[in-house]
């Protein structure tokens, strides 16, 4: 099955382990077989892997953009993924980490940041709004 790939104009995409990068117009290209490929937005840095779902994107990220390496990276990713798992009591997204690791068991590491990303998003809301404990006391002020 093909893939088409729409990039912007300067975009970079990384195929395959090697970077390309878009000229000044914007262009779009079909992949015409299997082929590990991770457009610039989707590229997560280091620096930016602050929480538990976000390191274990930046694990899986790490075996597709290196895959002579991939399993040296896989112990690290599984056990990000199972602490992860071990925080987590949403049921759709631990389904997700369950296709994350199958996909990784695959090597098919973009479908793995697939379904990561839904969990950083999960992540993202419970970081914005946590959820709220009955038993605890409030703050001086914030009683009703």
């Amino acid at each position: 099955m093909a893939l088409k790939i729409k990039l912007k104009p300067h975009e970079k995409a990384i195929i395959n382990g090697a970077v390309i990068q878009n000229g000044p117009r914007a262009t779009e290209f079909i992949v015409k077989n299997f082929a590990q490929i991770l457009r610039e937005p989707e590229v997560m840095q280091q620096e930016d892997a602050t929480t538990p779902a976000k390191r274990t994107y930046f694990a899986a990220q790490l075996m597709l953009l290196d895959p002579d390496n991939a399993e040296a990276y896989k112990a690290r990713f599984q056990s990000l993924l199972d602490d992860l798992a071990q925080a987590l009591t949403n049921k759709e997204m631990l389904g997700k980490l369950t296709a994350a690791a199958g996909a990784v068991a695959q090597d098919n590491y973009y479908q793995a940041l697939r379904q990561i990303r839904d969990v950083i998003d999960y992540e993202q809301v419970l970081l914005e709004h946590p959820p709220v404990d009955a038993d605890r006391t409030p703050p001086p002020g914030e009683a009703d």
